[in-house]
């Protein structure tokens, strides 16, 4: 009689309720799929799922998640050594913006990279060294080593670490765009344009922004992109479409204040907010004006 061995999968990779997409239904965050190598992310309403069936966890979608909503993805354990990564077998390409991180977290500055792989790491090298010049970082350098040779004997590959004078480091590095504002607090990844000739002073933006980007207080209108994680819900609240989010790197940024006033409307008699002191009619008094209806 044959006997079966219970084997416990680990649990599918799935996107959990702080995802902005399950919470606003026109949501234009897309961070997690545009750097899906497979497309194993699909979107459907006030939902997201993740193919398990494609996806080989490669971890690009943990930096990239600006709510840090994907569960049951570990980044991938990289080897390290005299601050430089080291590759010397083919593993999973690692992102830009997880290199920015392990730039930090472990002060790594360059890659060795056994020679069958240089050709497919280097594009990703030259992109990091392109966002750490405008950071004003140093970049990484860059040592080509010879491939390892292939022992034929097993005890000897079994124990070959044990023997090297200095043995490998393997480590992982914290995800998310959260981790990656901690490690870099006077740098910014996004841009927030205001368009103040549309903008109506309604507030929705600061009060749908979870990382206090977007702030309206004591008479003044504050962007402050070092906080922003790039979830464009503002962009998706904004009735006018005053307020756009763009992806852009910028060195000790710092934030940008508005000045706005209180008012009352001479019709509806209701307080609003305004740029400029002498304002005597809100937005939808000027609207209703505009359509003939005062």
């Amino acid at each position: 009689m044959r006997r079966f061995i219970k084997v416990d999968l680990p649990p599918e990779p799935v996107i959990n309720d702080k995802c902005v997409r399950k919470r606003l239904k026109q949501s234009l965050c897309d961070s997690c799929s545009k750097v899906c190598p497979v497309g194993a992310i699909t979107f459907a309403h006030l939902d997201v799922k993740i193919d398990n069936e494609r996806c080989f966890q490669c971890g690009n979608c943990l930096f990239t998640c600006p709510v840090d909503a994907i569960e049951n993805i570990a980044p991938h354990e990289r080897t390290h050594q005299d601050n430089y990564l080291v590759v010397n077998h083919d593993e999973p390409l690692a992102s830009t913006e997880e290199l920015l991180v392990w730039h930090r977290q472990y002060q790594i500055k360059g890659m060795k990279i056994a020679q069958p792989l240089v050709d497919k790491w280097l594009p990703v090298l030259a992109n990091l060294n392109l966002q750490l010049k405008t950071l004003q970082e140093p970049i990484w350098q860059l040592i080509i080593t010879e491939p390892t040779d292939i022992d034929s004997e097993r005890r000897f590959m079994l124990f070959r670490q044990k023997l090297d004078e200095k043995p490998l480091n393997k480590n992982q590095v914290r995800t998310g765009l959260n981790a990656r504002k901690q490690l870099y607090p006077e740098d910014s990844w996004f841009q927030i344009q205001l368009d103040k000739d549309s903008c109506i002073l309604c507030s929705a933006c600061a009060k749908v922004c979870d990382e206090g980007a977007i702030e309206l207080e004591n008479n003044i209108f504050t962007l402050d992109e070092k906080r922003c994680t790039g979830c464009m819900s503002c962009e998706v609240v904004c009735f006018p479409k005053s307020i756009h989010v763009n992806e852009q790197v910028a060195k000790n940024n710092e934030p940008i204040h508005y000045h706005y006033y209180d008012a009352h409307c001479e019709k509806c008699r209701l307080a609003f907010l305004s740029w400029t002191p002498e304002a005597k009619l809100c937005p939808i008094c000027i609207q209703h004006q505009k359509q003939g209806w005062l």
